[in-house]
Parts: structure tokens; C-alpha cells; sequence
């Protein structure tokens, strides 16, 4: 029986840990082939499966800091300057991972940090993802002490950034490898998944946006909530959680924020000001949008409220 994803990181001692009944994780002062350092120590992994105690759930009083749990489906903790996500597949094995955009970012000569891959492998129902920490408070955890300037200038932002990522493009609706795009919001049933190139192009244009065969597609982070956002000194100075980014219609970047509420701010007052913020600066960019016939798209083919 799979581990549920919330348990997945278990204590052995202080310096170790068992993450998933897969990998073990050490912490030592002297190392070889680590993976990443933090104030001296060095951290390394292994998947043999040596004699130790057995490990148990985290104590509240642990290094390990637990960051976010979904449904079971994705969790992610924080190990020093480190971070593990672990995701179920769901259907998404044939999609573009994480680790594959991030080691394609790195390449490529950007005005905001991005996260480096310290280690990536799959097991049977899911996958195990180190990545490095930019440095930083995320947007989300800043904004309720913002003023109104503070606010729109990481808008306009944002929108230039997606301005910045939009020069880069594909012939087909895919992530950077050519692999499968796996962005639940341009899907038309709940399930089975199906983020198959076409698939995606034909629901693309049921919902008017530009597909033809010479269309171009401009590749898209397609998550720029405020969690995923890190600022330091008033400036943005990365983004973190690429897991669904890749080649999209133009006319998607905008949409996006528009019905986009999984973008929206975890609290009661006004939780999608950000993401209609940066709509609305990319409506003065002159980024196109086809809110509305995705709102009528979305429900119906899912027969009920678009928001569900």
C-alpha cells in the first residue's frame, strides 16, 4: 500500500530521513556527491535500503518544515535551502516534469531566478523532485503589509515577465520537451485526463483562440499565483513551481488570470485582486483574452458552475 503523500517524509534520527520508503536522506558534516549544502552541513541521498531504525512521522519540533499539503495528491517540504515535492502522476505521466523545465530555464538568460534541480526520480504512482530555494518571502505572504504602489508595480511586473517568457515559442501546445502540457483549465471533461497536443489545439479553437497550422505558441509559466511568486528588497526576484508551464495560445496568458481562482489568495477579502491586477495590466499590454467563451466552454461541458 502507497504512503500517503503527506507522509511521506519520516524521521530515522536528527540527520536522517526515509522519504517515500524510497530514498534515504543524510545529513553529515563530510561528504561526498552531495546534492546541496546548507550552514556547513551536506546533504546526500541513497536508495539502497541499509538496516535502521524504524523511522517515524515528523516530531512538531523538526528541522524538516512542512510547507503545503493538497488532497493528497502534492505535498512539499523544506529541507535548509532545499525543497522536496512529491506529486502523484494522476495521469500525467506522459507530461513535461518539473526537473525537465527547470534544467530548460536554466539555459536560458532570464531577468528573475528560477529554481536549479538537485535531484529528480519516479516511483510507481508518483514523482520526487529537490530543487533549490530562491531566496526570499513569496508575494503572498507580503502583500497584506503592501501599499498601493507596492501592489501595482509587482503587477507590472509580473506582466512584464510574462511578456519576457512569451518571446520564447513552439509550433504545438506542449511543454518545453514536446511532451504533454498537463493544465487541468484547458481539458474539457473532468476526467480521463487528455493533454494530447491535439487535443488541447482543438479545444484551443472551440474557445476562438489563434491555432492554425501557422500559429505560433508562446510559452507561458501558467501558475503566477502570489505563492509562486518570491520577492527580496522590493523586487520579484523569482519564480518557483514550473510543474505546468509550456507552450500555450497567446490568448491563454491573459485568460488565465481571468478565470483563473486557483491563483487566487487563500483569505476571504478580495482573493483574486492579484490575479485581476495583472490581467489588467496585461489588457494595457495588449494581451488578448477569450474570458468569456472559456467561462461558457467550461460549463458546459462540465455541467455546472464554471468556479467548481
Amino acid at each position: 500500500m502507497s504512503t500517503k503523500i503527506r507522509d511521506s517524509v519520516r524521521q530515522i534520527d536528527d540527520n536522517s530521513w526515509l522519504i517515500g520508503n524510497k530514498l534515504l536522506l543524510r545529513r553529515t558534516s563530510v561528504a561526498d556527491n552531495w546534492l546541496w549544502h546548507t550552514n556547513g552541513l551536506y546533504y546526500t541521498l541513497s536508495d539502497d535500503s541499509p538496516l535502521f531504525p524504524a523511522p517515524e512521522t515528523l516530531p512538531t519540533d523538526s528541522y524538516v518544515r512542512p510547507l503545503y499539503s493538497s488532497a493528497n495528491v502534492t505535498a512539499v517540504w523544506r529541507f535548509g535551502d532545499a525543497f522536496l515535492k512529491i506529486k502523484l502522476f494522476q495521469g500525467r505521466r506522459d507530461a513535461t516534469t518539473e526537473n525537465v523545465t527547470l534544467d530548460w530555464l536554466a539555459k536560458e538568460n532570464l531577468s528573475f531566478a528560477t529554481p536549479r534541480t538537485f535531484y529528480y526520480t519516479k516511483g510507481d504512482d508518483r514523482s520526487y523532485l529537490f530543487s533549490s530555494r530562491v531566496p526570499g518571502e513569496t508575494l503572498a505572504e507580503a502583500w497584506q503589509g503592501m501599499n498601493e504602489d507596492d501592489k501595482t508595480n509587482y503587477a507590472c511586473r509580473i506582466a512584464e515577465i510574462c511578456e519576457e517568457l512569451s518571446i520564447r515559442t513552439s509550433e504545438a501546445i506542449t511543454g518545453v520537451d514536446g511532451r504533454q502540457l498537463p493544465d487541468n483549465w484547458l481539458h474539457s471533461s473532468p476526467t480521463p485526463y487528455d493533454f494530447r497536443p491535439e487535443t488541447l489545439r482543438e479545444n484551443c479553437t472551440q474557445l476562438g483562440m489563434r491555432t492554425s497550422t501557422s500559429s505560433t505558441f508562446v510559452f507561458c509559466h501558467n501558475d503566477l499565483g502570489p505563492g509562486n511568486i518570491v520577492i527580496n528588497s522590493g523586487q520579484v526576484v523569482g519564480i518557483i513551481d514550473w510543474e505546468i508551464a509550456g507552450y500555450v495560445p497567446c490568448e491563454w496568458i491573459r485568460t488565465k488570470f481571468s478565470v483563473g481562482w486557483g491563483m487566487d489568495f487563500n483569505w476571504d477579502n478580495d482573493p483574486s485582486e492579484w490575479r485581476l491586477r495583472v490581467e489588467y495590466q496585461l489588457r494595457r499590454k495588449g494581451f488578448p483574452e477569450v474570458t468569456e467563451a472559456w467561462k461558457k466552454w467550461r460549463e458546459e461541458r462540465f455541467q455546472c458552475d464554471p468556479k467548481i
